[in-house]
């Protein structure tokens, strides 16, 4: 159906896979992020954000053409200008790009950024997953020590914590890209062999991209992969000395892992090491990827740069990870404490008096209307205290502290509010 052609009913839906946020919903993805870059922060990262269209050869080079988010998932467009732009459909390379673009190899190395942002691809929305959704990522330039490999591992870990689920990292090596360049001749030659063996879908990816056919779900190749080389056994000792570093560190930090041979994750700029976050339900089957990441030292020059710039990063999925966690990232109101006056004309009163309080509990309840209407509305809300200005507390620099769990009310002076807990 052409845009022309919808109807009203269609055009006043949010775009399919797409979602407005308010309220509840709205707060926990404000929480998840607050709460990731708290983390984030506590181990040096800072702040990046990069615009949310980008020049698609950035992903074309940087993702790898026979990907499906390069083959069917971009949403790119074409300026009246002639150029050509895409949605981010991640943050890597546009964040690799800007740290070209602005000169921040002069800096000192390596440098640590975290970054929160919608992405968007044009994928089957089911459960979980949407054609805009949002994730926390962590990105560190400019440095080859494998121990920054498990310091991203470990922070995304100390987020996820949070949900109380259990959670393990699966992790792989992929060596250097001449390693892997040559591995993948080998695990072609085994692909055509067992062709007839593969599921249509996979059969299809033997010429174009036969890594993403070692990650297939598909039951009949699944089978063939259980007798696949394994690139992790083609590894130069190099190679295998940053990867045994980087499990040595995360055995040292508890951090749960498993080695999973057949793990590529799904973008070419990926080398030496790589991992996901995989969830487990209450059988502790398998559940799925709360996001993952790896070592991409190579990604500076596929997308241009005339050297090489080690890095290592990943991407959490903030939609699954709020969604597995029940009311962990939900604020409590009973934390916050509105403010509420009998009169209207005592409102400007009331919020000079809020800009002068040091206690970022207290807010201005914004509901202007009998005092019986308002303390209903913020009992239903889920508050456990309010404070109430009338004309005598007004006059007398107080205000009226009313416990709503227990009734007691009291009288507190402007000062004291400031020591409310």
């Amino acid at each position: 159906m052409s845009e022309s052609n919808k109807s009203n009913k269609d055009i006043l839906q949010a775009p399919r896979g797409m979602r407005d946020f308010y309220g509840t919903p709205y707060q926990q993805k404000s929480n998840f992020f607050e709460y990731a870059r708290m983390i984030a922060s506590s181990y040096g990262f800072t702040g990046i954000e990069t615009p949310i269209l980008e020049h698609t050869e950035i992903f074309l080079k940087g993702i790898g053409e026979g990907t499906d988010i390069i083959d069917k998932e971009m949403y790119n467009l074409t300026t009246l200008g002639g150029d050509r732009l895409t949605l981010k459909p991640e943050g890597t390379a546009p964040i690799m790009r800007a740290y070209i673009e602005h000169g921040m190899g002069a800096l000192p190395q390596p440098q640590l950024f975290y970054y929160e942002s919608p992405f968007f691809r044009h994928d089957k929305p089911q459960k979980g997953r949407y054609r805009q959704f949002y994730q926390f990522g962590l990105e560190i330039m400019g440095s080859r020590d494998p121990l920054y490999d498990a310091l991203t591992i470990e922070v995304g870990y100390r987020i996820i914590q949070k949900t109380g689920k259990k959670v393990v990292v699966k992790i792989n090596s992929l060596g250097t890209r001449d390693i892997r360049a040559s591995y993948t001749e080998t695990l072609v030659a085994f692909y055509r062999e067992h062709q007839s063996k593969l599921a249509e879908g996979d059969q299809e990816r033997i010429d174009t991209n036969p890594f993403r056919i070692l990650d297939s779900k598909e039951p009949e190749t699944v089978t063939v992969n259980q007798s696949a080389p394994t690139l992790i056994e083609s590894l130069d000792k190099a190679s295998r000395d940053h990867f045994t570093s980087v499990t040595d560190t995360l055995d040292g930090l508890d951090i749960p892992y498993e080695i999973n041979p057949f793990l590529v994750r799904g973008m070419d700029y990926y080398e030496h090491t790589v991992f996901e976050y995989v969830t487990y339900d209450n059988e502790n089957q398998e559940s799925f990827a709360l996001g993952g990441g790896g070592r991409y030292d190579g990604l500076a020059e596929l997308i241009g740069h005339t050297t090489s710039i080690p890095s290592v990063g990943l991407g959490l999925g903030a939609d699954r990870i709020i969604e597995i966690s029940d009311d962990t990232f939900t604020t409590n109101p009973g934390d916050r404490i509105p403010m509420i006056v009998t009169e209207n004309s005592l409102y400007v009163h009331a919020s000079q008096l809020l800009q002068k309080c040091t206690n970022n509990k207290l807010f201005m309840y914004p509901l202007f209307t009998k005092i019986g209407k308002q303390m209903s509305r913020i009992e239903k809300e889920g508050y456990t205290r309010v404070c109430i200005i009338g004309e005598d507390e007004a006059t007398n620099q107080q205000v009226t502290y009313k416990d709503l769990t227990t009734g007691e009310q009291r009288t507190l002076s402007y000062k004291e509010l400031n020591n409310l807990s």
